[in-house]
């Protein structure tokens, strides 16, 4: 009874918000037939879905296996949590979820009290007719309520890597910025029929807000292939992981777009432009991920009907913002001249950077589709080619970092520019000599990028001090101040923890006898064995290392591998010795026929814990942004 009532609600948002896309559709023809109230339908849809959601939560926590993505995705040996986290961790629920978000953000945006009546119409009415696509791809090619008869007795399995504590935060969030950004594109398609710039303001919150979900949301998903997946990595370039990387930069483009227009009421057309780019690389993200394309552990459909939907969805919703922004552009058209040499000239530089990071990325993940579409030759792209894209790039990069902050407004003298920072000059080619000095054994680039890292690290302390100095009391610095200098110096950070576990990682690959030592680093690995351990749904060998240095214990590192006892899989559970210096990394392979040896992989990956606190900077970053855009709003 409970899956009937969420298909009845699931419906029900589709009927509902069938009328804000037919108010729309009627309105981009010329007749403006009907009106509704477009907060009252907001409410509504929210309300429908979110209750259509927690039938399929109830569903699953009860083990409904007359519902085939429960028969598929959940047993009743599958823990508490994962029969929760298990929701989303399929292709029906996680596009319901979708669909709850996309609800709730049109929710927040409906409860607003500082946008007009007849703006917050304009934008929620694009923002319903998205749920309306949405909502009919579900009820028509991926409806969660779908049932079998007769039921199986006994479920599936969730797939195993996603039978983590990682899939319950890890999703949600990516999807919050993910989503995040329709609302940016509703809001964004519905100023180009106003004609002031009052939108900005109402805009910028909600990028920073989305940029902010979809940051926490790329590092959660790093960190769990870290430790989840047993590769010794954080990023391996997959295809899926390439396509949550696409709107970050195109969003982080924006963030600082949106900066200049509001305050200099410049670039006003490129923040509508990207605000539109980036919810359409969303989109793309989308497809890629579920229309059965690409072949990735993150990946969930492989069904050619959903994917030909998505494609279709993906190209109306692009030619509608488009076709709106060109119409809107020649009303519009925008004459200024920016200088180089001054802070919107910089941020724009760098803006051109991660355009074109984005750009190249995106031609290296789509590129092996058509070619093995249009020539039937199958190629791969992978880490090589992007790292050779990002090198290069990275150092005018890194130089725009250096100098923006320091930069005025409007116009500047690079002598005057570099008079200004010539104690921060002096302090950045004695650290680079120093660290030359102290890691000359090291490969060239992972000092070159070291010293980067810790070049923007540097410059955001000097700037921090300046304005100490400026200020005198710690109190009075802006929140703006605070969020470039967190952002920029999580930026070095992640420069410093990606060059560590890449370039510099240490691997150990053997055949490790029971109570043999391996030395890695100043780390001393030993074996003491391997025990069967029983758990809630699988069973596990795991094996247990003493880690010693200089003759002390330091922990007992315990790496598994799982066998599964509905899907008959295995997956390797890694184990890791994190510190700030690196983190030692352990993974079980299979027994040898002695049975007295073990396959072991060990790892020592330089600055890994540096990737995450770097990310927490970023994050930390935007929420001082956020919280000082909602300040200026008012």
């Amino acid at each position: 009874m409970v899956s009937e009532l969420g298909f009845v609600f699931l419906t029900l948002t589709l009927v509902l918000s069938s009328l804000s896309f037919a108010q729309l559709s009627v309105k981009g023809l010329g007749f403006e037939v009907f009106n509704f109230s477009q907060v009252k339908l907001t409410n509504a849809i929210f309300f429908f879905t979110l209750t259509s959601f927690i039938c399929l939560t109830y569903s699953f926590l009860d083990s409904d296996f007359t519902l085939d993505v429960i028969s598929k995705n959940s047993n009743s040996q599958l823990p508490l949590i994962y029969k929760f986290t298990g929701v989303w961790g399929n292709h029906e629920g996680s596009i319901l979820l979708w669909l709850l978000v996309m609800t709730f953000f049109g929710f927040l945006f409906s409860s607003s009290s500082l946008v007009s009546p007849t703006f917050k119409d304009e934008v929620l009415k694009v923002q319903n007719s998205l749920c309306f696509l949405i909502v009919s791809f579900i009820v028509f090619t991926s409806n969660p309520f779908q049932k079998s008869f007769p039921p199986p007795v006994q479920g599936a399995d969730l797939n195993p890597l996603l039978q983590d504590p990682g899939l319950a935060i890890h999703p949600p969030f990516l999807y919050m910025g993910y989503v995040g950004f329709s609302i940016i594109y509703s809001i964004s398609v519905a100023a180009m029929t106003e004609q002031s710039n009052h939108f900005l303001k109402i805009l910028k919150p909600w990028v920073f807000m989305s940029w902010i979900f979809l940051t926490c949301g790329i590092g959660l998903g790093s960190w769990w292939a870290y430790y989840e997946l047993g590769w010794g990595g954080f990023w391996f370039w997959d295809p899926v992981e390439n396509a949550s990387l696409l709107p970050w930069l195109t969003a982080s483009a924006l963030l600082h777009t949106i900066v200049i227009a509001d305050k200099k009421k410049i670039l006003v057309n490129w923040t509508i432009a990207l605000s539109i780019l980036t919810f359409i690389l969303s989109l793309l993200g989308t497809f890629l991920v579920r229309s059965g394309v690409l072949v990735s552990v993150h990946a969930f459909a492989n069904d050619p009907t959903r994917g030909v939907y998505i494609l279709l969805l993906l190209a109306s919703i692009s030619f509608y913002g488009i076709f709106k922004f060109i119409n809107h552009q020649k009303q519009n058209q925008e004459n200024f001249h920016i200088k180089l040499i001054s802070r919107e000239g910089m941020i724009s530089l760098n803006n051109i950077f991660m355009l074109s990071i984005a750009f190249t990325i995106l031609i290296g993940t789509i590129y092996p589709l058509f070619s093995s579409v249009l020539f039937n030759t199958k190629i791969s792209v992978g880490a090589p080619f992007f790292n050779s894209i990002l090198i290069p790039v990275m150092f005018p990069f890194v130089f725009g970092m250096i100098l923006g902050p320091f930069t005025k407004w409007n116009r500047d003298d690079l002598l005057l520019i570099l008079n200004r920072i010539k104690i921060l000059l002096l302090s950045l080619i004695l650290f680079s000599l120093i660290t030359w000095y102290i890691n000359f054994r090291d490969p060239v680039l992972s000092i070159i990028f070291i010293i980067l890292g810790g070049c923007i690290i540097l410059s955001s302390l000097f700037e921090f001090l300046q304005i100490l100095r400026n200020k005198n009391r710690l109190i009075k610095i802006p929140k703006k101040m605070i969020a470039q200098i967190l952002a920029h110096s999580g930026i070095g950070l992640l420069i410093i923890g990606a060059t560590g576990s890449s370039i510099l990682k240490e691997e150990k690959i053997q055949f490790q006898e029971i109570g043999e030592s391996i030395s890695i680093k100043d780390f001393n690995v030993e074996f003491i064995g391997v025990k069967k351990v029983e758990g809630p749904n699988y069973l596990s060998q795991m094996g247990e290392f003493k880690i010693i240095q200089n003759n002390k214990l330091l922990t007992i590192l315990k790496p598994e591998k799982r066998f599964y006892n509905s899907g008959k899989q295995v997956t390797t559970e890694a184990a890791i010795y994190s510190r700030f210096s690196g983190d030692l990394y352990i993974a079980l392979g299979e027994v040898h026929e002695n049975k007295t040896q073990w396959t072991t992989r060990i790892w020592f990956n330089p600055y890994t814990l540096w990737i995450w606190i770097g990310v927490i900077f970023l994050a930390s970053g935007g929420l001082f942004s956020w919280f000082n855009s909602l300040k200026k709003r008012k």
